[in-house]
């Protein structure tokens, strides 16, 4: 592979907290296995087409922007579950998420269609809610990883495939839960903020896996992995 492209879709409606920074550590991290990498971006006046693109990232939003960017992806239901059963990667962080479910109630008390991924609807409650919550990939039950979430709505329903097994902090409600986010496939779907890839390196390194395939090779992560169990030792598990 000797170029990846990643699509950010609605970079000029859902870009908060600094989240694009895990686009950022994904291009550095495929520099330096030497894999280009070229970073498109579209909103909601342009025709999209997923099967140009290796990736796609959808990050958090306000409420009325997230409205908006809804009903222009509605319109590609059908296209993005057929990339995503192809195995296109998708990083979708923070409400992002409720474009993926069956629907959602926006902050005008509307009710906004999903492509339907996943079964769950949402609501958005114009209240802030936080949470920090330490959890294990799925796939890496073994490690723990940190993020925070920082949202004004909640997911209802989400019955898997999960992203997360929650040790402690709030799950896609307002109480703690035992999961947290969904991975299907090459998607990863979750509350969590941070960005949550830079905090997380076992979560990065097993998305740049699904990247590059056979031209992956370990970068080194010991000062990523060394800011992460700083920050847990703040937790008691």
């Amino acid at each position: 592979m000797n170029s990846v492209n990643i699509l950010w879709l609605y970079d000029d409606l859902l870009d908060l907290y600094g989240d694009s920074g895990n686009l950022t550590i994904i291009c550095d991290r495929l520099n330096k296995m030497e894999i280009q990498t070229k970073v498109s971006r579209l909103s909601i006046g342009d025709n999209l087409d997923f099967s140009l693109y290796h990736m796609i990232y959808i990050g958090p939003g306000k409420a009325k922007n997230l409205a908006k960017a809804s009903e222009h992806f509605y319109k590609y239901a059908e296209q993005a579950k057929q990339a995503i059963e192809s195995g296109v990667v998708f990083l979708v962080t923070g409400n992002a998420r409720l474009l993926f479910g069956k629907s959602f109630t926006g902050y005008d008390g509307a009710a906004y269609q999903g492509i339907g991924l996943f079964d769950y609807t949402a609501r958005e409650t114009g209240n802030v809610f936080i949470s920090d919550v330490v959890a294990s990939p799925v796939f890496a039950p073994d490690t723990n990883g940190y993020g925070f979430i920082n949202r004004t709505a909640h997911i209802d329903g989400n019955t898997g495939d999960f992203l997360f097994d929650v040790h402690t902090g709030a799950g896609d409600n307002e109480t703690e839960a035992a999961h947290e986010g969904n991975l299907l496939n090459n998607y990863f779907g979750t509350w969590q903020l941070g960005p949550v890839l830079v905090k997380n390196p076992h979560l990065l390194n097993t998305i740049l896996q699904r990247l590059a395939v056979d031209d992956y090779r370990e970068i080194d992560s010991t000062l990523e992995q060394k800011a992460l169990d700083l920050t847990l030792k703040e937790f008691t598990l």
